[in-house]
């Protein structure tokens, strides 16, 4: 058993074959330090949905948002409100804000609104071949908290669509391609990938789990008289989404053999897995939070013009863009969708689903100083357009969850009109970091949107 520098960092459990298990913070690691305690940990997931939303833009009717601004009541989420898609995270109410009236500034549509809503920033080029000049979000984020350890950068459904990856970018505006396999991922936070390819199987397989290989440093570890009843909660948590991780991920391509590990490459990108895929992206980020492995992370679900055929009351429906624009086509002209608005208006719904089970896997770790790991977050749901017909990138909805440690106001339905940069000005303050100053940061990359939304700053 090991331990990162510093009493806050997490420490970590060695294994067979090389294989590393991060832990969950523990009361144990505090006991007897007489230090200071470093300011808390913020972490910060970033989800991108795909074609915009019924929110009442247009033609449409709004069947996205509470009924009423100002505090948000989770009875009236529950009750009148309970045909909202934001009434899929009624169990969140005081820890949300639903913010609206957000534009894009440079960039819109699906080839570039998924780069304006994690970089609000200038770009380059044109249609699919455009790149913002600077970094996302969560690389800025990144590359203040943890210099070396870059985010956690995924994505869900097929690839070699219209456009990709467009979500994540490093410095100078380089793109970074998210990975869309969950085992894959989940071998790199394990340490897998130099394991012996027997052991990798009979994990694939469920014959084994990666919580054997490090057993005997666990046993040790819980074998302490001095972890307190909540480390031991913590732990059993820890280990238990392990487990389920795995069972999860061999249900996508079941009878994974060792020297076939590709052919999850095909079953994780079928219509009938992408809900499944999504949650496990969702669970690994979580994961990667609890042990501390990066601070930050996204997941783009779906290409630019995600075509994914999603089951709604027990039928495939027609490729979500198609949907959006409400015939069978993904251009102007074409067969109408009769109910192509309830169609949109279910899938959004799926998506706040997406959401709420980042929110419920967040919310199940406690931590040692009080509150949950979705206390000590910030996390978005945002759109790469803000509607059906046309696409528009005018009052893009965003969707935030977690107080960062206190930092934001939560439980609050607004309106602040602005560039969408303000959103992010205010996430990546609200992480911790800061400009050289000490002042908030206020003019990420757009220095004509700056910046936070003070209405949700504490």
């Amino acid at each position: 058993m090991q331990a990162n520098n510093g009493i806050h960092r997490r420490l970590f459990l060695r294994g067979l074959g090389g294989v590393i298990v991060g832990l969950p913070a523990l009361d144990v690691f505090r006991i007897g330090t007489r230090a200071q305690p470093p300011p808390r940990k913020i972490y910060a997931a970033f989800m991108l949905q795909q074609n915009g939303a019924i929110q009442g833009r247009g033609d449409d009717p709004d069947m996205f948002w509470p009924r009423a601004m100002g505090p948000i009541d989770a009875a009236a989420m529950a009750g009148g409100d309970a045909d909202r898609t934001t009434s899929e995270l009624r169990d969140y109410a005081d820890k949300l804000v639903f913010l609206r009236g957000l534009d894009f500034h440079y960039s819109n549509n699906h080839d570039g609104g998924p780069v304006a809503a994690g970089t609000g920033a200038p770009v380059v080029g044109e249609g699919t071949d455009q790149l913002p000049v600077s970094e996302s979000a969560d690389f800025f984020i990144a590359e203040r908290l943890t210099p070396g350890i870059e985010p956690l950068t995924l994505y869900a459904g097929r690839k070699g669509t219209f456009r990709d990856d467009a979500y994540s970018f490093s410095s100078g505006g380089t793109l970074r391609v998210g990975d869309n396999n969950p085992w894959n991922v989940y071998q790199r936070l394990m340490g897998l990938s130099g394991v012996d390819p027997v052991l990798v199987d009979k994990i694939a397989t469920r014959r084994k789990s990666v919580n054997d290989l490090i057993r005997g440093d666990l046993m040790q570890l819980l074998g302490r008289t001095d972890l307190s009843k909540d480390d031991r909660d913590r732990l059993d948590l820890h280990f238990s989404s392990i487990r389920d991780m795995e069972m999860n991920m061999t249900q996508v391509a079941p009878a994974l053999a060792a020297d076939e590990l590709q052919a999850v490459d095909g079953a994780h990108t079928e219509n009938g897995n992408m809900e499944r895929v999504v949650r496990m992206q969702l669970d690994l980020i979580a994961f990667a939070f609890a042990s501390d492995r990066v601070r930050t992370a996204t997941l783009q679900v779906g290409g630019c013009n995600d075509h994914t055929k999603y089951m709604i009351d027990g039928v495939e429906t027609p490729p979500y863009h198609y949907i959006s624009h409400r015939i069978m086509s993904d251009g102007g002209s074409g067969e109408e969708i009769p109910n192509a608005v309830e169609l949109h208006h279910q899938i959004d719904r799926i998506h706040a689903r997406y959401f709420k089970h980042l929110l419920d896997r967040l919310s199940a770790y406690t931590l040692p100083d009080g509150g949950s790991l979705l206390d000590s977050s910030v996390n978005l749901w945002v759109n790469s357009v803000a509607d059906g017909p046309p696409h528009s990138g005018n009052d893009v909805p965003h969707v935030i969850a977690g107080g960062a440690g206190g930092f934001l106001k939560t439980g609050l339905h607004v309106s602040s009109p602005g560039y969408s940069s303000r959103a992010l000005n205010t996430i990546i303050s609200a992480t911790g970091v800061r400009k050289p100053g000490g002042e908030l940061i206020d003019d990420f990359g757009d220095s004509e949107g700056t910046g936070v939304i003070s209405e949700i700053v504490a």
